[in-house]
């Protein structure tokens, strides 16, 4: 699914759901937004309903979750709201919550992916702005690493590996259109056994069950129900990744890859690559232009 056009939702979308980390129930309505608004978060629970931008230059914590803020507006666990806003070319939206924490439903994308389809997508009268990888860019932490490379389409590349015989090492990848995007939205978040109350002790995974999230101990997963995909977890790392490169502002035209990642990694990569933008990438608007060459317009001051 490729448009050069912006779009939102056609209508209104109200949704109710546990808080994971703070197991308290969270009311979220999504509303259509203008051209450029991008995607949007307002607290409706505080007092003068201030609004934070889906944006890298907003990320506040990455701890078990993205968290985004600014001024009074803090807002956490988007990850999968976002990811179903990139997948299926959402531009621009209006969230509005009544409390600090994104419900995890369960703890996938796919409540929100089937949400949004239900409301309907609408074409703006603007041009979409695609981050299209100029050059090579490599981010380390450790063993772990991202990488976007040059490409004509966006495509992704996911590797993990835990000590879990039952996730061990795993990979996956996909070239993004919607029907391989549903596959990946349908994957949820996952924990091992010994992690839960480590979790809980430090105040996080309140709302947590069996209902949203796999839940595994070193050699069984304990939902009853088993896995939607025998490779659930490196699919729900690349959802998550999906979710969290959607922070940079638009869509990324290019490969990207990435071993052992996280949220952590994810917003290092954002920060550093934003950093050096003017190199590594150029913002277009119709994608019958390409990398463009240093020194052109496009490429030299395009991006703000």
């Amino acid at each position: 699914m490729v448009s050069d056009k912006q779009h939102t939702i056609s209508r209104r979308i109200e949704v109710s759901g546990i808080a994971l980390h703070s197991g308290k129930v969270v009311r979220i309505e999504i509303l259509p937004a203008a051209i450029n608004t991008g995607i949007v978060f307002k607290r409706a629970d505080l007092p003068g309903t201030p609004t934070v931008l889906a944006h890298v230059s907003n990320i506040q914590s990455t701890d078990l979750n993205t968290t985004i803020g600014s001024g009074e507006a803090r807002v956490s666990t988007i990850e999968h709201l976002m990811a179903a806003f990139a997948g299926l070319g959402v531009d621009n939206a209006l969230v509005k919550i009544d409390g600090p924490e994104v419900p995890v439903m369960d703890g996938s994308a796919a409540p929100f992916v089937d949400r949004i389809l239900v409301a309907g997508i609408s074409a703006q009268e603007a041009q979409r702005r695609y981050f299209v990888v100029r050059e090579a860019f490599e981010f380390q932490m450790g063993d772990k690493w991202i990488r976007v490379e040059p490409a004509d389409t966006t495509s992704y590349q996911m590797e993990i590996d835990f000590k879990s015989k039952v996730i061990g090492r795993q990979s996956f990848g996909f070239s993004m259109d919607r029907e391989a995007f549903l596959d990946v939205a349908s994957c949820r978040t996952f924990c091992h056994v010994n992690d839960v109350n480590a979790m809980r002790n430090a105040g996080l995974a309140l709302g947590g069950s069996l209902k949203n999230a796999v839940v595994v101990s070193d050699d069984e997963v304990l939902n009853p129900e088993g896995l939607r995909f025998d490779d659930e977890f490196v699919r729900h790392k690349l959802l998550d990744c999906v979710g969290d490169l959607a922070l940079l502002g638009g869509p990324i035209v290019g490969k990207v890859t990435a071993s052992k990642s996280g949220h952590g990694l994810h917003a290092a990569f954002m920060k550093a690559i934003w950093a050096r933008r003017h190199e590594v990438l150029a913002i277009v608007e119709d994608l019958g232009v390409r990398r463009n060459p240093p020194g052109s317009p496009i490429a030299a001051g395009a991006i703000a």
